[in-house]
């Protein structure tokens, strides 16, 4: 069964909470605050450390100085969508429905693409905007057909091309209206210039037919965070909402692609010239990361919170017989996490954090109670004293809403789009699916 998700007046939520809560909630202070949570798919501390040792990375370096942060365990299976959806509703996938990228056919992942309406909990925006805060969401996965929020939201399939579809943008945007809006800042992998792409290589981009999937790999990675990026940063600047959260894949991407040519040795073989070209693509992306992650930081005021999360780490391809496995994988079960700003505390490292403490801890700092049928804890050591002394952390049953006669409003049926063919190529390229 699934939830219906969006924007419900409080007076609505209310009846449907006498009737699914099992318990009174906890009073809680109100807490006015804003909040940028950034999602960046496959961020690892054995890659940044090193970097940071180095004087790299200076961002990240400022957030994990000044706030609380620790390698962040993942889930059992690590298939991105399951473990994103995982962090917007602090629930394991068997709670929340999204348990990969598609449906199975036989053993294999090659069915249809799973999308939004598959999903049976309420996320952190649903929440947040039944409670009166305003949220933005950019890009996040499985957010397609975008649902009714109670600000924005950009899901994660504006980045794919419909007009080569033949059709126009559908269910991208809620609003519906804001698509034609950030339509421009949509960014094509042909949009992207050679110098940009060279920014990343060591030396100028190879002609020839040897080199071009690799390149045009690395320009689909560079498209979709500069589209992630435009909208994020235009989007909070010209709509502030109380939550803004922004995910981007290009480092994933990128360690997907060029994981052998940094570590040479821990994959299938490639030539001296391509470890010599492509060797330093994952550091310098990471570099690129710290340059985004800065210009989201100067919109931050005293009033600001920020989480900054990944949903994996590396570790590159993995010996099979006489050859390597790559996709899934190549996922390492520890990513990343740091908090930073208002009511955090600083150089604390914290106690083995899980993808499933991430919601849990946003509705505390919201003063709102978290629900006993999430699965994680609230990270209460990246906390202020003060904060928890004012500000109990408080439980509620569920938010979950269900009809009194015990039906719902959900679909498992999956949703076409005329886009399914270009998702399903990206996914192949990227040895997700076969």
């Amino acid at each position: 069964m699934r939830a219906r998700t969006g924007f419900i007046a409080v007076a609505v939520l209310a009846t449907v909470a006498a009737l699914v809560v099992s318990c009174t909630p906890v009073a809680t202070e109100p807490v006015e605050r804003k909040m940028l949570l950034l999602g960046i798919d496959g961020l690892e501390w054995d890659v940044m450390g090193p970097m940071m040792e180095s004087g790299r990375l200076p961002n990240f370096s400022r957030l994990i100085d000044e706030g609380a942060w620790g390698e962040l365990r993942s889930l059992e299976f690590l298939e991105s969508p399951m473990i994103w959806t995982s962090i917007a509703t602090g629930k394991v996938p068997e709670k929340h429905g999204i348990t990969g990228f598609t449906t199975k056919v036989g053993s294999r992942r090659e069915g249809a693409i799973l999308t939004a309406n598959f999903r049976e909990a309420r996320t952190l925006w649903d929440i947040l905007g039944e409670n009166g805060r305003t949220v933005g969401v950019v890009m996040w996965l499985v957010t397609w057909p975008a649902e009714p929020v109670n600000g924005y939201l950009v899901s994660d399939y504006i980045k794919f091309d419909w007009k080569q579809a033949g059709r126009e943008q559908e269910a991208t945007t809620y609003p519906p209206e804001l698509a034609s809006e950030i339509m421009g800042m949509v960014v094509r992998a042909d949009d992207v210039a050679d110098e940009r792409v060279a920014g990343f290589l060591t030396g100028d981009v190879p002609p020839g037919p040897p080199f071009d999937a690799r390149v045009k790999a690395l320009r689909n990675c560079i498209s979709v965070d500069e589209t992630s990026r435009a909208i994020g940063l235009r989007m909070a600047r010209s709509r502030p909402t109380d939550l803004t959260a922004v995910y981007m894949s290009g480092i994933d991407g990128v360690c997907h692609h060029f994981w052998v040519d940094a570590f040479p040795g821990t994959g299938a073989p490639v030539s001296d010239r391509e470890t010599e070209l492509f060797g330093e693509v994952i550091e310098r992306y990471y570099d690129d990361a710290d340059r985004v992650l800065g210009e989201f930081l100067e919109l931050a005021d005293e009033n600001t919170t920020v989480i900054v999360t990944s949903d994996h780490g590396h570790s590159g391809p993995k010996p099979r017989g006489d050859s390597y496995a790559i996709g899934i994988a190549m996922h390492d079960p520890t990513g990343f996490i740091v908090l930073w700003g208002k009511d955090i505390v600083g150089g604390r490292e914290l106690d083995d954090p899980s993808v499933l403490d991430i919601a849990p801890t946003i509705l505390t700092l919201y003063g709102l109670p978290v629900a006993e049928d999430m699965d994680g804890r609230v990270l209460t050591e990246s906390l202020d004293a003060g904060f928890l002394s004012a500000h109990e952390v408080a439980a509620v049953a569920t938010y979950e809403a269900v009809s009194p006669d015990g039906s719902d409003d959900g679909s498992e049926e999956p949703i076409e789009s005329p886009v399914d063919d270009e998702i399903k190529e990206r996914l192949r390229s990227l040895g997700y699916i076969e």
